[in-house]
């Protein structure tokens, strides 16, 4: 025996399932052309010019680094506070053949050791959600680079979209300096450096979009969140809850940029 919906359930149920609905579905089936990763080398290239000395704060691996030393033939040194990183960083710096135009230290962007106006540019891609003291780095990096230079800064700010619990869980176990994920005081930041903002791109969703389009990153990290929660007993046991607790919120975070969540810049 069946129950038939009320007047007003059957008229909602038409209207979300009329033919609307599906043409919504196969339009939002379609590319938006999004621009993807490499459009920051792009832009960092308007500014460059052979020979020119480049600063990579925060250089991780000196991928970046390596990519822009090759691509603008640029003089690098890559600075990073982690260990590993620049163990890591120099064996790729090593095995690049870049003819000693590439160096990486360990060190932060705090306290750089390059005299006034070394750099005629910085590029700082991921960074400083994780600085504690950003005016000090900032100021540190004002200093050393030149009058005439350009800082190229790609970072990540929290939007409404992000709900109080889930900004905890990011700043928490990511290393994030929530005051620094706010835009404004961010740019605040940039102002007392003596630092002016001559280009601000808003990024959203767009490099998200283009890399799930093609190797799909997001749906992976789902469905190793949905493994990870599955075993979290037996992991929390052999590798320990801080350790857990990092994997998931790393997860979590390349999702929650694909859907807007953080908004990237």
């Amino acid at each position: 025996m069946s129950q038939t919906p009320a007047g007003g359930s059957v008229e909602r149920l038409s209207r979300v399932y009329s033919e609307d609905t599906w043409r919504l579905y196969e339009l939002l089936d379609k590319s938006l052309e999004p621009r993807g990763p490499d459009s920051l080398y792009d832009l960092a290239g308007e500014y460059l010019r052979a020979g020119a000395k480049v600063l990579d704060a925060g250089c991780r691996d000196a991928t970046h680094l390596i990519r822009l030393v090759v691509l603008y033939d640029v003089r690098g040194i890559g600075v990073d506070p982690v260990e590993i990183h620049i163990e890591r960083a120099r064996v790729a710096v090593e095995t690049g053949e870049l003819g000693g135009r590439a160096e990486v230290m360990v060190g932060v962007m705090q306290d750089l050791p390059f005299s006034d106006g070394h750099f005629d540019f910085v590029w700082c891609r991921d960074v400083i959600e994780q600085v504690d003291d950003l005016d000090g780095a900032l100021r540190e990096t004002a200093r050393v680079l030149k009058s005439d230079g350009r800082m190229l800064v790609y970072t990540t700010y929290a939007t409404d979209r992000l709900s109080r619990q889930e900004a905890e869980m990011m700043n928490r176990h990511l290393g994030n300096v929530p005051a620094n994920l706010v835009e404004r005081n961010v740019e605040d930041s940039f102002g007392r450096a003596g630092l002016a903002i001559e280009r601000k791109d808003v990024i959203g969703t767009e490099w998200r979009e283009h890399l799930e389009e093609r190797t799909k990153p997001a749906s992976r990290s789902l469905l190793r969140l949905s493994r990870l929660r599955r075993q979290q007993g037996t992991l929390e046991e052999t590798i320990g809850r801080e350790l857990y607790e990092h994997v998931e919120a790393n997860l979590h975070w390349e999702v929650f940029q694909l859907l807007g969540k953080p908004c990237t810049c």
